[in-house]
This record gives structure tokens, sequence and C-alpha cells, in this order.
């Protein structure tokens, strides 16, 4: 496999996950400010955060795409099967959803700097683990059909 393909798999997989993550009305959730929560945790203003926002979330985002790779390498058998890739990828994004999660709630909502960002409701997490499964997803759609597009 290509050495750019896992950062174009976690490029296109963080794509899918801000969709998800600012059109989850669409799916009866609320819409996150996770871009802007993380950007104001540098800046510790709302009004500067959406540059190193998007500049963060897209960087940690491709390198998850080496890592969802170098984890897809380790498993036994996958038979090249891309729904398996797929499935796996998913899966991982399911489990990542739930740990960052588990983290917004208890690193970032008590300590961050502003009062907006400081409580997650239920729907916020589901919002937050339903992104991550799609990036997932996206991670493994792209790590199995990127080889095949660019040779």
């Amino acid at each position: 496999m290509s050495f750019i393909i896992p950062g174009l798999a976690g490029f296109f997989g963080v794509l899918v996950m801000t969709f998800f993550l600012r059109r989850a009305r669409y799916l009866h959730l609320p819409e996150s400010q996770m871009v802007r929560a993380v950007g104001s945790l540098v800046t510790r203003n709302y009004e500067t955060s959406l540059v190193p926002g998007t500049a963060i979330h897209f960087g940690i985002g491709t390198l998850f795409g080496y890592g969802y790779s170098i984890l897809l390498s380790t498993t036994p058998m996958t038979g090249g099967n891309p729904l398996i890739i797929i499935a796996l990828c998913s899966f991982m994004g399911l489990v990542h959803g739930l740990i960052v999660t588990l983290f917004l709630v208890i690193a970032v909502a008590q300590n961050h700097p502003l009062e907006r960002f400081k409580s997650l409701t239920p729907e916020d997490m589901a919002s937050h683990v339903i992104s991550h499964l799609a990036y997932g997803a996206t991670v493994g759609f792209f790590l199995t059909g990127l080889p095949t597009i660019m040779g």
C-alpha cells in the first residue's frame, strides 16, 4: 500500500465526519461545533477558533488514517475483501468514537475555557459516536478503493 493512501483516506474521513457533525440535525441530533471547540482550546476565544480548529481537526484526522491502516494490517486475514475492511474500519470508528466521547465528557467539557463547551448532552455524545463511525467507514472505503484508482 502506498504511503499516501492512508493519509488521503484519513483526510476524506475527516470531510465526512465533519459533514456528519455539522449536519447532525438531519439525524435529529444537535449540530456539533467540534472544530470550534478544539480551536478555542488553543485560542481561548470563539471568534478566532475556526482556522486553528480546522487545522488541528484535519491534521489529527489525517494521522488517524495511518493509525487505522496500521491496525488493519495487524488483522490475521481480511482476504482483501473490501466489505470486511470497511466493516473493520467502521468498528474501529465506533470504538474510536466511544473513547473520544468519554474523553470529551471527562477531560474537555469539565476544563474547557469557554462556557458554551462545558456541557455535553447525550445527543451531543451520540452525534460524536455516529460521526466517528462514519469516519471509520469512509477510511475503510478509501483504503480499499484508492489503491485501485491510483494504480
